[in-house]
């Protein structure tokens, strides 16, 4: 298996093996394109994030052994799954929020998914937009009759 070192922008460096640069649709094609380089600096992402993204990512290499039976890998898969939740129950929103643009950057599907979940799952368990807007720091730039007229034409 080949390894490969992976950069922040911090100067934060992640030695990873192919399995994990696969999961990312943008690292593949850099360094395949690259062929001999083995090092790769994103300039886009802190050390912080990218530490994240690789945990995500080792724990989510396919296991290539082949013959499993279904009642393995149904269970290997509920793992995953009460992996994937605690993961993203346990970071605080700003990073999570990280986490989506980088992994949008990056093309990594399945964390894209996962923290979008997350943080429909938290505009879910607001009551009204005030809490939405207070969980996310968001500054309504309506005046007050603006509001108000916009809340009657939804209600």
């Amino acid at each position: 298996m080949e390894m490969f070192v992976l950069k922040s922008s911090d100067d934060e460096s992640f030695e990873v093996d192919e399995a994990v640069v696969l999961q990312s649709q943008l690292l593949s094609n850099l360094f395949e394109d690259c062929s001999g380089a083995r090092e790769c600096k994103i300039e886009e992402v802190t050390g912080q994030v990218l530490s994240k993204v690789v945990e995500y990512c080792k724990n989510h290499v396919v296991d290539g052994g082949g013959s499993s039976s279904s009642s393995s890998s149904s269970a290997a898969g509920e793992a995953l799954k009460k992996w994937d939740d605690k993961f993203i129950t346990r970071m605080d929103l700003s990073m999570v929020l990280d986490l989506i643009m980088t992994s949008n950057y990056l093309n990594i599907k399945g964390l894209f998914d996962l923290t979008c979940q997350r943080v429909a799952d938290e505009i879910a368990a607001c009551k009204d937009h005030k809490e939405i807007r207070a969980k996310f720091g968001i500054v309504s730039d309506y005046t007050a009759e603006e509001e108000a007229e916009v809340l009657k034409e939804n209600e």
